[in-house]
């Protein structure tokens, strides 16, 4: 296949794909060139890494030796490290974090952000901490930054910096920045998801945003399996309390931890003791029911814990910010 085509990495996928067949996700993960094979055991990993070297050979694919690792305790993955203990983020990509200077326009701020999001899943209430650097996007989308008409005349020279944020950057924006990079250079690992345990799942929601995460029992103690959070839409801000922490809970469920918890028994924790019965009332308006609706294909089990003991999720969303330089 030639290298370069727009629509070339589709059919390579899915030609990889084919290749493993049953295999993939069990036995093997595949992304375009990069395959990683696991195994519990040395034994289990040298069978199913013979399985896969037999298809590709089946197939006519050929691979490059002095780009291949063998039997290695953990191995560096599309920008993480994969080992027994779970997957953190790669220490290589976050060196250049640490040292990341403030951005002085929109361009950078988009690069840095851009950057964060693709490890969100390890920072707790990212869209809290990074809801001051996201308003000055939306000020500069809305219209306040060049028109569309002085774009068009750019384009067909080089790309210029957008313009500048200094003067718009605030403590509230510093202290965003700082938060985001120290939140990537202390990531925790993540466990891996087993979906013969059982899930455990705490939410919470304020005026500021939705949050949680998603925790299984490893050892004796909760370990964190995904974290999770969005900021509100204009109309969302004005829900009442209740239906603001069932709108956490329908949308992390259902939006974005179905791939974890469809078909599986886990339990819901919030703080929001209302939010307990609403499984049971008959008050609930159209746009609830609809919710009900779209988590009625879930087993799940509501408890209440109270707020002092549900700072996990409620940290996500209301973290302080320092108002000095």
């Amino acid at each position: 296949m030639p290298q370069g085509l727009t629509g070339a990495p589709a059919p390579f996928q899915r030609l990889m794909e084919k290749t493993v067949r049953d295999m993939n996700l069990i036995e093997v993960l595949v992304y375009l060139d990069d395959i990683i094979v696991f195994g519990k055991t040395l034994e289990e990993h040298e069978q199913r890494l013979e399985k896969v070297l037999k298809r590709l050979h089946e197939e006519g694919l050929k691979l490059s030796l002095e780009k291949c690792q063998f039997c290695l305790p953990s191995v560096t993955y599309l920008g993480h490290v994969v080992s027994a203990e779970g997957v953190s983020t790669d220490p290589r990509k976050l060196e250049a974090v640490a040292s990341w200077p403030r951005p002085r326009n929109v361009t950078e701020l988009r690069s840095f952000l851009g950057f964060c999001s693709y490890y969100r899943r390890f920072i707790g209430g990212f869209a809290k901490i990074a809801q001051p650097l996201n308003k000055l996007l939306q000020k500069e989308d809305a219209g306040e930054g060049p028109k569309a008409s002085d774009r068009s005349s750019l384009a067909p020279g080089p790309r210029k910096a957008r313009e500048s944020i200094q003067e718009e950057w605030t403590n509230q924006c510093e202290s965003a920045f700082m938060k985001l990079k120290e939140s990537l250079t202390q990531a925790p690992v993540l466990a891996y998801a087993d979906p013969h345990k059982p899930y455990e799942f705490h939410v919470d929601a304020s005026r500021e945003g939705l949050g949680g995460v998603l925790y299984q029992e490893y050892g004796g103690l909760l370990r964190p399996v995904a974290y999770v959070s969005r900021s509100l839409t204009p109309s969302e801000k004005n829900y009442p309390t209740h239906k603001l922490e069932f709108l956490a809970l329908k949308w992390a469920v259902v939006d974005k931890l179905k791939d974890y918890l469809y078909g599986a028994e886990f339990v819901i924790k919030t703080d929001n003791n209302p939010l307990t019965y609403v499984l049971t009332t008959a008050k609930l308006d159209a746009t609830v029911h609809r919710w009900l609706a779209a988590l009625s294909g879930f087993r799940f089990s509501l408890k209440y814990r109270p707020g002092v003991n549900n700072r996990d999720a409620d940290a996500l969303l209301r973290r302080p910010y320092t108002t000095e330089w």
